[in-house]
């Protein structure tokens, strides 16, 4: 299983849905946003699970629209789903942009840093967003500092502009840059080998 499973079986064991009712809940959750959920991705997956018995779906007709299936899940369904959100709560999920930063000596600074900026200025954007969702949700609520989610996802982009603006900084620095020679140096600066050498990229790929 992965985490569109994980989505479509949680919107379905929260209440029975059609495609098209996991797909607006998306929309309107913005899951789209920051779970990279397509519409496609919806349907090819209800019907994957379908096949492997974790959902069972029956058609219904209103009036005069046209005909939709509506999912609901089955017992083997839920075992995956409970499966699925212990381990998602309790795994290590490295941050891709890890991976990123970890090779910037293959970039070239200052364009790298005007990406960022612009990176840093929509997570700027994306936080004043979250603040007003907070901020307009009726009190009291279950976490004291407002919505669980909405906190917990304004605070994960807090700690991502951090780094973004720190890795910007260090980009803008001549004497930092020529630093970021190989893979982490991002985390020490340039670092001999055993053998006395350093890693530097030819200047006309710089």
């Amino acid at each position: 299983m992965n985490r569109y499973d994980l989505v479509l079986l949680g919107f379905i064991a929260e209440r029975e849905s059609s495609g098209y009712d996991i797909i607006t809940a998306i929309k309107r959750r913005e899951l789209d946003r920051w779970a990279k959920i397509s519409t496609s991705t919806v349907y090819n997956r209800l019907l994957r699970l379908e096949k492997s018995e974790c959902i069972k779906g029956r058609v219904e007709r209103d009036g005069n629209r046209p005909e939709r299936t509506i999912y609901s899940i089955t017992k083997k369904g839920m075992t995956h789903l409970r499966k699925e959100v212990v381990r998602h709560l309790v795994g290590f999920n490295d941050d891709p942009r890890q991976l990123g930063y970890a090779f910037l000596f293959a970039t070239q600074p200052r364009e790298v840093a005007k990406q960022l900026e612009k990176h840093a200025r929509e997570l700027g954007h994306q936080i004043a967003a979250i603040e007003q969702m907070i901020q307009d949700e009726p009190r009291p609520t279950l976490h004291p500092e407002g919505p669980f989610l909405n906190c917990m996802a304004r605070d994960h982009l807090q700690v991502e502009l951090k780094y973004t603006r720190a890795a910007i900084e260090i980009l803008d620095d001549p004497e930092k840059a020529s630093k970021l020679n190989g893979w982490f140096f991002l985390n020490f600066g340039s670092r001999k080998f055993t053998n006395g050498e350093e890693i530097t990229l030819p200047a006309d790929l710089l």
